[in-house]
C-alpha cells in the first residue's frame, strides 16, 4: 500500500512537472478584444507613428494594432481577423489617444484577405490586409508607411508602437506606447525558443530586455526600422519574459501584399486555411 501511495505521488509530481513546463513554454492567444499595452515602453512623442491604426470593435473597442500602407489598404496579423468579418469591425486613425478625437476618424473595411496559409503550420502566415470602402485623409497625423526590404544585421533598432498591456493582464492604456528593440537573426531567435518550428523563416525576431516587449493587445501592430515597416507583430511568450518575440517579416510577405493590392488575389472575407487558432500570441 505504501508503495503504491509513493507511486501515485511521484506520478502525480511528474504530470504537475510537465504541465507547468508545457505552460510556461506556449504563448497564450488573448481573449477577443483585449485591450492592453506595450510592457516597459513609454507614451509615444507627438507625431510619432502616423501610420499607426487601431483596429476595434463597432463599440469602439481596442483590439489589435494594423498599419496604413496606401490610401485603402491596412495591413495587420491573421489572427487579428480570423473571427471578423468586415462588417463587424471599424478602423480608426490619426491619433495617438484612444480617448481623444480631435484628429482622429474612423474608416470600415469592405474586405478582408488573410494569408491563405495561415497558421499552416503552425504560427506561420500571420498576416492579413484590410481593404477600406473609402479612401483615407492623409494629413499631418495620418499618413501611410513605406516597406523596407533590406537585411537586417544583428542588434539593428527598431521601433514597436502599440495600445498592448503594460503587463499580463495589465491597464488599458489610451495613449500610444512606444518601445526601441533589437533585431535578433533567425538562428538565434529560433534557439532562444529551444528550436520550435513555431519559429521559421518568415518572422523576423526582436528582444530589448526581461520585462520590455510586445503584449497583448499590440498584435499586428508595427515595427519599423529607419522609416519604414519592417514587420508585423505575432506573437511571444506572453509577456517580455526574457525571450525574443517573432513578427511577421514583410519582405517575405512581398508578393501576398503586391498581389492583393493589385487585386490578383481571390476576392474573398473567408479565412481559408485557418480553421482553428494557435494557442499562443499577443
Amino acid at each position: 500500500m505504501q508503495v503504491t501511495r509513493l507511486l501515485l505521488l511521484l506520478v502525480a509530481a511528474i504530470l504537475l512537472t510537465a504541465a507547468k513546463s508545457h505552460q510556461e513554454s506556449q504563448p497564450i492567444f488573448p481573449p477577443q478584444f483585449t485591450k492592453e499595452r506595450i510592457v516597459g515602453g513609454e507614451e509615444a512623442a507627438p507625431g510619432l507613428a502616423p501610420y499607426q491604426v487601431s483596429l476595434q470593435t463597432l463599440k469602439g473597442q481596442h483590439f489589435c494594432g494594423g498599419t496604413i500602407i496606401d490610401e485603402k489598404w491596412i495591413i495587420t496579423a491573421s489572427h487579428c481577423v480570423i473571427s471578423q468579418t468586415p462588417d463587424k469591425i471599424k478602423i480608426l486613425t490619426g491619433t495617438q489617444d484612444l480617448k481623444d478625437n480631435t484628429t482622429s476618424a474612423y474608416y470600415y473595411p469592405d474586405k478582408i484577405v488573410m494569408h491563405c496559409n495561415y497558421n499552416s503550420p503552425a504560427y506561420a502566415n500571420d498576416i492579413a490586409l484590410i481593404r477600406l470602402n473609402d479612401s483615407i485623409n492623409f494629413n499631418d497625423v495620418t499618413s501611410k508607411v513605406d516597406y523596407d526590404y533590406a537585411v537586417m544585421k544583428a542588434d539593428d533598432e527598431l521601433i514597436l508602437t502599440g495600445w498592448g498591456t503594460l503587463s499580463l493582464g495589465g491597464m488599458v492604456p489610451s495613449k500610444l506606447q512606444t518601445l526601441k528593440v533589437k533585431y535578433v537573426p533567425y538562428e538565434m531567435c529560433k534557439e532562444k525558443h529551444n528550436n520550435s518550428s513555431w519559429v521559421d523563416v518568415g518572422h523576423l525576431c526582436t528582444f530589448n530586455d526581461k520585462g520590455k516587449g510586445a503584449c497583448h493587445g499590440d498584435s499586428g501592430g508595427p515595427l519599423v526600422h529607419d522609416g519604414k515597416l519592417v514587420a508585423l507583430v505575432n506573437w511571444g511568450r506572453p509577456c517580455a519574459q526574457g525571450y525574443p518575440d517573432a513578427h511577421a517579416k514583410i519582405s517575405y510577405y512581398h508578393d501576398f501584399i503586391r498581389t492583393t493590392l493589385s487585386n490578383c488575389d481571390k476576392e474573398t472575407t473567408e479565412k481559408p486555411g485557418a480553421t482553428t487558432q494557435p494557442s499562443l500570441d499577443f
